[in-house]
């Protein structure tokens, strides 16, 4: 039985997004035994200091990604499964992995992958966003991206805003280590998506373009993007 297969069967709930077979990915609902943890001395203990004295939901939302984090890391085959955390919060993965954490409401996950096979690696979650807030949140994540709704498959304008909204987070996400640069919501377009085959297109500033994974259920949206290097409009 290979890692992979290996992996997937101690798995407890099945994957809720789907990424390439170079990648691990690990999801976690805060209802789980599996992070059933009192916030105790010792439970506390793990977090980093800029996070002791946070509200529990965070706390609990750190912990969580890091669980997942860990999970992955270990069917990687990763010699260490400790995430540290940088100034920006952002996490330090071990020497030669790229990797992701997203926690929204409920659930967190994280995606890992070996830097000689990925350059880098983005993942979001999203609950799908309430019908009152979803105006406001159109107008802080989209630039043009409404034309694209007329092809969303029945899906509610409130789902179509959270995808726009999740894809971008994990564009940010994975160019961030390559490019070291901070962008903001219309520094990226989503220039296309396809629901039924699951994947979106996007460019940004800078003219790189790529491709992302979306899923959809549970009242919950999941995108990813990978990179092999660096790709622009230029070739």
């Amino acid at each position: 039985m290979n890692r992979r297969i290996a992996c997937e069967a101690r798995a407890a709930p099945p994957s809720r997004h789907r990424l390439s077979q170079r990648v691990f990915y690990r999801s976690l609902d805060y209802t789980d035994a599996a992070f059933a943890l009192p916030l105790n001395a010792e439970t506390r203990s793990r977090l980093p200091q800029a996070l002791r004295h946070a509200t529990q939901n965070r706390q609990r939302e750190f912990l969580a990604g890091r669980w997942c984090a860990k999970q992955a890391l270990q069917c990687l085959g990763a010699g260490s499964t400790h995430v540290a955390m940088a100034e920006d919060r952002a996490p330090i993965w071990p020497d030669g992995v790229v990797g992701s954490i997203t926690h929204t409401g409920d659930f967190a996950a994280a995606a890992v992958a070996w830097a000689a096979d990925v350059a880098a690696l983005g993942i979001d979650s999203e609950q799908i966003i309430d019908p009152a807030m979803t105006a406001d949140i159109a107008d802080i994540c989209m630039v043009d991206e409404a034309t694209l709704f007329k092809a969303a498959h029945g899906r509610s304008f409130c789902e179509f805003c959270t995808l726009v909204f999740s894809a971008k987070e994990s564009v940010f996400k994975c160019l961030f280590p390559l490019t070291r640069k901070f962008l903001e919501f219309s520094d990226v377009r989503i220039t296309s998506i396809d629901w039924h085959r699951k994947y979106f297109t996007w460019t940004s500033v800078g003219e790189y373009i790529g491709t992302g994974r979306l899923s959809d259920a549970g009242g919950f949206v999941h995108t990813s993007v990978e990179m092999s290097s660096l790709t622009t409009t230029a070739g």
